[in-house]
């Protein structure tokens, strides 16, 4: 703001600096007659006048985020200045230039759609200098047989690239809103190949998630993926990491919810490889549901001790307001299922009720909890208490509510079964079984499968 190149208007200036250090200290923003004295106007205040100064603000605040990531992009940036400098007749500049940008090119570790458009962008750029300096021999040593066939494998690489991630985000649209988009690609085959896939590893990772997402038993072609991303991962950039992870992902994700077993050591191998590289992170943090699932995932292969260390770990990747309820469930969890019942009393003890998702589970696993433990008169005392909150409770929806009171009706009829006989248990079984909103179904119908015959 304060380069003479993007303002050399002092009450610009002063408006950014007030502005700045108000949303930095998260002060209520002034008034526009507050401001318009504070930048220094001595006349009456004018609308018109200050919004125009907002305007012009504004304006340089996107001239300075083009900028920046104009500076982000040396490969963007090389090919405007060889553009520019042609349009302004600089020659003795452009051979200089162009060794330069070949250098940034060829240690260019990326691999994606991006960099074989900028390669391209280049490289028509160096062929449409030929017509103009056709004598100077520091030209002409770039052009050669090699660069005409370049400049259409890159724009073919670019083209392959780019549709291949619309089909993909149309596939996985279609998906999740049960749309019906068409996908064309008929030629992306033909093109792949006359491609040698091993010094294309882009079009090879998004072919593998568009082979991934539309053929059927294609666990083979996630394992190629998943080791293919794993090795190039870093050639791409944040976004484009993200998307490629996202699709290991929510590979794993379908297939742990149809219960393979096998599935779950993988989703739980790639999340740690999602932290570890923070591309399942957000800002920095991490979702609740996401680290919840990791949980539940682990524990239900009996993954204890990871699970453990996956908790005390990253816990500090949740939002601060989040970290110690988030700590003290998980913990329960993991102790719950390791049968350490007075150690999941103790940790959900020190659960914090305020947020209603984890008082409804906490209370839930606290119930289960004291039935491990045969605690029957404090168990009885928290069934009551507990139903009489789920009914009452409006803040509840009504799906959560009928989950948790199911729960709690059947928890209730199993500790009322003293003198179990064969029919009665059996009815009971069945109508777990039957119903399908109840949590802990599986915890129930264990324990009814322990009543004595």
């Amino acid at each position: 703001m304060y380069s003479p190149y993007f303002n050399k208007n002092e009450k610009l200036i002063k408006l950014s600096d007030q502005l700045i250090n108000d949303i930095k200290k998260k002060n209520a923003v002034k008034s526009k007659a507050e401001l318009w004295k504070i930048i220094g106007f001595v006349d009456k205040y004018i609308d018109l006048k200050f919004r125009k100064i907002c305007n012009d603000l504004l304006e340089r605040f996107e001239n300075f985020l083009i900028v920046e990531k104009l500076e982000a992009d040396p490969l963007l940036k090389s090919n405007l200045l060889l553009t520019t400098l042609k349009e302004n007749n600089l020659e003795i500049l452009i051979d200089k230039h162009i060794s330069k940008t070949s250098t940034i090119f060829k240690r260019s570790i990326d691999v994606s759609s991006d960099y074989f458009l900028q390669k391209y962008s280049y490289e028509k750029a160096i062929q449409n200098l030929k017509s103009r300096y056709q004598k100077k021999e520091d030209v002409k040593k770039y052009l050669d047989k090699e660069s005409f066939n370049l400049l259409n494998i890159h724009i073919d690489a670019f083209y392959i690239i780019e549709k291949l991630r619309r089909a993909i985000d149309t596939i996985t649209w279609n998906k999740q809103f049960k749309t019906e988009i068409e996908v064309d690609i008929k030629f992306i085959p033909q093109l792949i190949k006359g491609i040698e896939l091993n010094k294309y590893p882009a079009i090879e990772i998004y072919w593998l998630i568009y082979k991934m997402l539309t053929i059927e038993n294609s666990e083979e072609v996630y394992f190629n993926l998943k080791e293919k991303a794993k090795k190039e991962i870093y050639g791409f950039p944040k976004s484009e990491q993200v998307e490629i992870f996202d699709a290991l992902f929510s590979y794993c994700v379908q297939h742990v919810n149809r219960g393979n077993l096998d599935f779950y050591v993988e989703y739980l191998g790639i999340q740690d490889w999602g932290i570890n590289e923070e591309l399942i992170l957000q800002k920095g943090i991490l979702s609740p549901t996401s680290f919840r699932n990791y949980v539940i995932a682990g524990l239900r292969i009996g993954e204890y001790q990871r699970v453990e260390q996956y908790i005390n770990k990253n816990i500090h990747l949740l939002e601060s307001t989040r970290q110690d309820n988030a700590l003290n469930f998980n913990l329960a969890r993991v102790n719950f299922y390791k049968k350490n019942f007075n150690e999941t009393v103790s940790h959900l003890n020190k659960v914090s009720f305020d947020d209603i998702w984890y008082n409804l589970n906490s209370k839930s696993l606290l119930l289960a909890a004291y039935y491990e433990l045969d605690e029957i008169f404090v168990l009885d005392s928290t069934i009551e208490s507990y139903s009489t909150f789920l009914r009452r409770e409006k803040s509840i929806h009504d799906n959560y509510r009928k989950l948790h009171l199911n729960f709690v009706k059947f928890l209730r009829m199993i500790t009322k079964i003293t003198n179990p006989n064969t029919k009665k248990v059996q009815s009971l079984k069945e109508k777990i079984i039957a119903e399908k909103q109840c949590i802990n179904k599986q915890w129930l119908l264990d324990k009814i499968d322990e009543l004595p015959n």
